[in-house]
């Protein structure tokens, strides 16, 4: 197959490594795997993503500027902030037309758009070729912009990253359910027993409050990896469920860490805490500390229980009382905060082995190009168009 296939944001660059964007490695490493199979990719995205297919980048003087706004990485002033996301909007609308100009002038099978913010807006320039669309984000609350763009588009082809995903868009053309994949060699078994980690961004929906009540409670280590604010910055959140803890002996502050660092830090981790309060269509972090041989405790909320084998590769737990899918038959049956406290306490219970053999099983980089593949052949083919 010939594939038009399109990231088009900034922070694909790894000149801005250090900004949390979820699609840089997946995206890459699904790329990868088209081209290795045979598959004729070109890649829409910034001019320096290290790839194996054919890059069509775009503007380089916005990237350029891009990079003097956010200087080191050090966290931006408003006005600064407003600037970076023009700057980002204006990169994704010029690579989007200079990816129906490639479309248009090659002999393309299908158009792939994985992060898609504007992209909605410009499909009908695409046709007759086919497109589709990943969808990374929970279903947007009511009365948004998010939410209208997505009522509005809903027609488009979608592929979901979870079943949880796929039934919360009720209503949404889908035509798959792809699991993420990672490079497995990447992320190295290691020996574990050095404390808890926890990785994200420190909003409420993250619950790294959670996490660091519990190993505050059982006495054990919890190493924290994130971007913390200054006093200028710091949320309302932050300030009164995050600060109170961080002088506690047994939270340490690491900070943002490269995936290179991550895969450290996770094989040397007894157990990953991932207590989160948000549906989260698919938490990547959970298969990359497992590939580590690193069980994850997690609240079953979103896919969670799609990913985690309660028992085998980790603890599930119920965060509350409210009826969800499972509720109530977890091995370990306490809620909330008291069930991950359990949970820490039985980690020993959880053999490091299986955790790896169940990434390589079912969440390889492999399985997420085959998933894709299989896509692409439905909808070329005509079913469920």
């Amino acid at each position: 197959m010939k594939i038009l296939f399109l990231c088009p944001n900034a922070y694909m660059s790894p000149r801005f490594g250090h900004m949390i964007f979820a699609p840089r490695d997946l995206s890459i490493a699904l790329v990868d795997g088209l081209v290795a199979k045979g598959h004729t990719v070109t890649f829409a995205t910034t001019p320096d993503v290290p790839t194996r297919a054919t890059i069509l980048p775009g503007n380089k003087a916005l990237l350029a500027l891009l990079d003097r706004v956010m200087g080191k990485g050090e966290i931006v002033d408003l006005p600064a902030a407003r600037m970076i996301d023009a700057i980002r909007r204006d990169y994704e609308i010029d690579l989007l037309v200079r990816a129906i100009h490639e479309a248009k002038s090659g002999t393309y099978d299908l158009v792939h758009i994985y992060q898609k913010d504007l992209a909605h807006y410009f499909d009908d320039f695409f046709r007759p070729i086919p497109t589709v669309y990943t969808l990374h984000d929970s279903v947007p609350e009511r009365d948004t912009l998010a939410y209208a763009l997505y009522d509005n588009f809903k027609k488009h082809r979608y592929v979901a990253i979870s079943r949880s995903q796929q039934q919360a868009y009720e209503g949404y053309h889908m035509i798959g359910m792809v699991y993420h994949g990672i490079d497995t060699s990447l992320f190295p078994v290691g020996k574990g027993g050095s404390g808890f980690i926890w990785l994200g961004r420190l909003v409420p929906q993250k619950g790294v409050d959670d996490a660091m009540k519990a190993c505050v409670i059982t006495n054990e280590r919890l190493g924290i990896g994130s971007q913390f604010p200054g006093p200028q910055e710091a949320s309302p959140y932050y300030r009164t469920s995050v600060a109170p803890f961080l002088d506690d002996p047994n939270i340490e502050k690491i900070g943002m860490v490269t995936t290179r660092r991550r895969a450290e830090l996770l094989g040397r981790a007894k157990g990953l805490l991932f207590p989160i309060k948000w549906e989260e269509p698919f938490g990547l972090v959970m298969i990359e500390a497992m590939a580590c041989g690193t069980p994850v405790i997690a609240y079953n909320r979103g896919s969670v229980a799609e990913v985690v084998k309660d028992g085998i590769t980790g603890f599930i737990i119920d965060p509350d009382n409210e009826n969800r899918s499972g509720k109530g038959s977890w091995v370990i049956k306490k809620q909330g905060i008291e069930g991950l406290v359990e949970a820490v306490k039985r980690i020993g219970e959880i053999d490091r082995a299986a955790c790896r053999r169940h990434v390589e099983e079912h969440f390889a980089v492999e399985k997420m190009v085959d998933g894709y593949e299989a896509v692409y052949q439905k909808i070329l083919v005509g079913k469920n168009l």
